[in-house]
């Protein structure tokens, strides 16, 4: 039996995804360009081309954009960790998210700032309800299970708490080296926060 298709959309129905989108781009760039606390919404909407009640039908608010900003970053992160063997070590699976988050960062770190409080925001409401698991947050409670099963981690703590754990000290790291004066690349300070992620969930034997 051949499985169904997905029912073609209608023409209404394109053009509010794109109209979405276009919205989506254009608050992305007023955000950079103008922080998302001070930009006002009018000038969103005046460069997308639609009414300010266009911007609020799709976005109900500022952290709805950040969300869906975190959430296009985020599935770039996931693949950087699904591209790894079933096998691959607990410090593989770090490093690569390390580098996938750096480079995503990298490329708006006044944005990311407003970016990782809704994240941080996220991931503690995620602490409170077990059955909330998200993209990365699954990936890497899926590694750490594995790891966790080998001896490389210690099994009393939950993975998706592990996830959680290593996701907020990512976001902390990264948000205040936006702030840093430091001469560190961002992939430096989170593979370093990594490693104290890792020193501190490693089994006392485990190699």
């Amino acid at each position: 039996m051949s499985g169904s298709q997905d029912k073609p959309l209608t023409a209404r129905e394109q053009q509010r995804l794109e109209t979405r989108r276009k919205v989506y781009e254009a608050a992305v760039d007023v955000f950079k360009r103008d922080g998302v606390q001070e930009c006002r919404i009018e000038d969103i909407a005046t460069l997308a081309g639609v009414s300010r009640g266009t911007f609020y039908f799709h976005f109900p608010t500022k952290d709805a954009v950040l969300l869906e900003f975190l959430g296009e970053s985020e599935s770039d992160f996931v693949d950087a960790v699904d591209s790894l063997p079933g096998d691959a070590p607990i410090e593989d699976v770090v490093g690569v998210t390390a580098v996938a988050m750096a480079r995503s960062w990298s490329q708006a770190p006044d944005l990311f700032v407003e970016v990782g409080v809704v994240a941080l925001r996220r991931t503690a409401e995620s602490l409170a309800s077990r059955e909330d698991a998200y993209g990365i947050r699954e990936a890497l409670a899926r590694r750490f299970t594995a790891a966790a099963a080998r001896g490389q981690l210690l099994p009393q703590v939950p993975p998706q708490s592990l996830a959680d754990f290593f996701l907020a000290s990512f976001f902390a790291v990264a948000m205040g080296w936006t702030r840093s004066d430091a001469d560190m690349p961002l992939e430096a300070a989170l593979q370093g926060a990594g490693f104290l992620f890792l020193n501190g969930a490693r089994m006392p034997d485990a190699e």
